[in-house]
């Protein structure tokens, strides 16, 4: 009647682990960043050695439609905040590029994964 004391055995469900969404370091190095910073943080910061500076204006689009649409792009601004990087994003997607956005933006990059820009 009651299965209180019947143990059975579930079967236990494999669980994909999440991704973590923060860019590693091989990925900052392997790919072409896309850094939409101001600039005068590109001035004050600098810039990474792999990074093309295309500023998120009226003017993004039609200058990432000049990219190589062959190689992988990252995209980065400051501080890493979503809400402009997903626009970003989403344009480079519509013009074509292989792109993902690089979470925690330069400080991330430079502070945490110890990945050094340079001044011009």
């Amino acid at each position: 009647m009651f299965n209180f004391f019947k143990k059975e055995k579930k079967q236990q469900e494999f669980v994909e682990p999440k991704k973590d969404p923060f860019p590693t370091y091989e990925e900052v190095k392997n790919l072409t960043i896309i850094d939409i910073r101001e600039d005068e943080d590109i001035e004050y910061y600098g810039k990474y050695p792999n990074s093309i500076h295309i500023p998120f204006d009226e003017y993004f689009a039609s200058k990432l439609m000049m990219l190589d649409k062959s190689k992988k792009y990252g995209i980065m601004d400051l501080k890493g905040v979503d809400t402009i990087l997903d626009e970003a994003l989403k344009i480079a997607k519509e013009v074509g590029l292989d792109a993902k956005k690089l979470k925690g933006g330069f400080f991330y990059i430079s502070e945490v994964l110890n990945y050094k820009p340079i001044k011009e």
